[in-house]
């Protein structure tokens, strides 16, 4: 009998792997665990505008993070001097937080964590933010611990108290990439959460909250963030043996934050940028920000002329384009590429420009099928362009006229870890 090659054998371990993994994703028994602040001084730290605060991941034994919830429970309290008549911005409550990051060996995860909010709304249909039902029985005392409102009745310390997950296999639960261990190995991973330090601004990304109508206004902050990580250790009801996770061969999924496109200017030029993370990109947004108001991140849809995205920056080949010298209109986008998908509405000024995870794969080993972005070196689309237009934008109100491209990438070199 002929022996097997060497392809044929590394092919043959290859699907082993992957087997293996797939049973450890789907069977594994989710548990909780709490993220203790860094340097051992207990489960929660003091929420302080412009301060970064820092959370160890669990040490556990054969475990692997998938997912972080991020709890606030926090006091606002907007004073009533001159008169002061107070609105929530655009990205609030997740802009109490101006960048999350995860650094474990190199950095994981930077991102901002509204981009978590549009991650919430894409998962399925009717899928809303923070796990909110959007109809049925919904128990009122289980939202506000979860999810609560957010008042910003003047002179009142308004509760606010919710969480927020951070879902680093962002792709599908049963999904390898972005996991990371909790164990003893090289450098502990650590979250990193940066306070705003505007909490009271206009930026409708970076602040939480602003005035819309009298003078002299002024919010104070207090209370505390925690945060618990869910994670996989093998562990099943069908038998005390544990499954097991090789991430040898899997490639690591990474959050990214763009660079802004700014100067960000009005009329009929093009505003063009190019993408520099030269990975490939398994889902991308834009966040066009005009400037003209907080509460919205742009004053209205007219507002919006054009937007493309390119292999290069000359706008001749498209991947994708609306009303870019072909005449389809951008209202055709939000038609087809949001409500036809997703069964709502995202935000004003989300542009989602990939996501090929909510293509209905059903192995999420299987990549055959998805629509990726790739722009790695080895025969990717390195001088990727996104451009847009629009009529009009201000700096009169503070803000910064802008596009903000938040991604989540795919890294075939793995998880490299310090000290590993």
């Amino acid at each position: 009998m002929p022996q097997p090659n060497a392809q044929t054998v590394a092919a043959q371990k290859a699907a082993m792997i992957e087997a293996q993994n797939r049973a450890f994703m789907q069977q594994s028994l989710q548990k909780t665990a709490y993220c203790p602040v860094t340097g051992g001084s207990g489960t929660t730290a003091t929420y302080s505008a412009g301060q970064t605060l820092y959370f160890d991941f669990p040490e556990l034994g054969g475990a692997y993070i998938t997912d972080l919830l991020i709890g606030y429970n926090l006091t606002v309290t907007p004073a009533t001097a001159g008169a002061a008549v107070y609105a929530l911005n655009a990205a609030a409550p997740w802009s109490m937080f101006s960048e999350a990051k995860i650094d474990y060996g190199n950095t994981q995860v930077r991102t901002h964590p509204y981009y978590w909010k549009t991650i919430d709304q894409r998962r399925g249909y009717l899928s809303m933010p923070q796990g909110v039902p959007p109809a049925g029985q919904i128990d009122g005392l289980l939202t506000a611990q979860l999810a609560s409102t957010l008042p910003i009745v003047k002179n009142t310390g308004n509760t606010w108290a919710g969480k927020m997950r951070l879902r680093l296999n962002m792709l599908s639960p049963d999904s390898v990439p972005g996991v990371l261990p909790a164990m003893s190995v090289g450098n502990t991973p650590q979250l990193k959460l940066t306070c705003t330090p505007n909490f009271y601004g206009a930026d409708p990304l970076m602040s939480v909250m602003t005035a819309s109508g009298g003078t002299n206004p002024a919010v104070t902050v207090t209370g505390t963030i925690n945060v618990d990580a869910l994670y996989l250790d093998g562990s099943t009801m069908r038998s005390n043996m544990p499954l097991q996770l090789n991430l040898a061969t899997e490639p690591t999924g990474q959050y990214y934050w763009e660079s802004a496109l700014t100067p960000f200017n009005s009329g009929l030029t093009w505003q063009r940028k190019q993408i520099t993370t030269r990975l490939e990109h398994w889902d991308m947004i834009a966040i066009i920000i005009d400037g003209q108001q907080s509460n919205s991140f742009m004053s209205n849809y007219a507002n919006l002329l054009a937007f493309e995205l390119g292999p290069d920056q000359s706008g001749q080949n498209l991947f994708k384009g609306w009303n870019a010298g072909n005449n389809v209109s951008i209202y055709d986008y939000f038609q087809m590429e949001v409500r036809d998908k997703y069964k709502q509405d995202l935000d004003l000024g989300v542009i989602v420009w990939v996501d090929a995870c909510t293509r209905g794969i059903v192995n999420p080993n299987d990549r055959v099928g998805s629509q990726v972005l790739n722009m790695s070196p080895n025969g990717g689309f390195v001088a990727t362009n996104h451009a847009y237009q629009v009529n009009a934008v201000s700096t009169s109100n503070g803000i910064t006229p802008r596009v903000e491209v938040l991604m989540y990438s795919m890294n075939y070199d793995g998880l490299k870890l310090v000290n590993a």
